[in-house]
């Protein structure tokens, strides 16, 4: 099973994590953009991009120059780290669902997940500040059941090899029976 204790940029992205939060919700309006296909999500779902990898183009007016100057730590990051090809911030806000789908990604990939803030509703597997590992090519939505917005820091990770289907270590059966073999965010 790969874990993120598998890949080495995990740490880093978790401290990254724990310093960033402050730095978020004080950034302006304009530095969110709406995640692509809303016809994927009930609710508001938004992103803060430093990089959007070859789906640029799925993201009208994101202004990832403008946002890497304003964060400069995650600006050195991904600068150390050319494995990362998508990274982020999302925010889930209160009610929103991101419904059952699956992704395009390249078969050598993961997303690294790390909660940033997180409502009193959100329990396991979610765990502040720690790095969840998904296969986003398998069945997995997300729900946020509380009264705030959930945001994580989410990094599209090549680790050098072809990820096999069921290797990622995250596994969390989904509450609707119809979609029993998805994943739950």
């Amino acid at each position: 099973m790969l874990t993120p204790n598998d890949l080495p940029v995990v740490p880093e992205l978790e401290a990254l994590a724990a310093t960033l939060l402050p730095e978020v919700l004080a950034a302006p309006q304009s530095a969110w953009v709406p995640m692509p296909a809303a016809t994927m999500y009930k609710g508001d779902w938004l992103a803060l991009l430093f990089s959007a990898g070859p789906w640029s183009q799925e993201f009208p007016g994101v202004n990832l120059a403008a946002n890497l100057e304003r964060f400069p730590q995650a600006a050195a990051l991904l600068s150390r780290h050319p494995e990362i090809s998508v990274f982020g911030v999302l925010k889930l806000f209160p009610g929103a669902e991101l419904l059952p789908h699956r992704d395009r990604r390249a078969d050598d990939e993961v997303r690294v997940n790390i909660p940033m803030q997180l409502g009193p509703e959100d329990g396991p597997p979610w765990v502040l500040g720690r790095a969840r590992l998904l296969d986003i090519r398998e069945l997995h939505h997300s729900k946020d059941p509380g009264l705030q917005a959930r945001i994580t820091l989410v990094a599209d990770v090549r680790v050098g090899r072809v990820v096999v289907e069921g290797e990622v270590a995250l596994k969390v059966a989904c509450q609707h029976p119809q979609y029993v073999r998805s994943l739950v965010l």
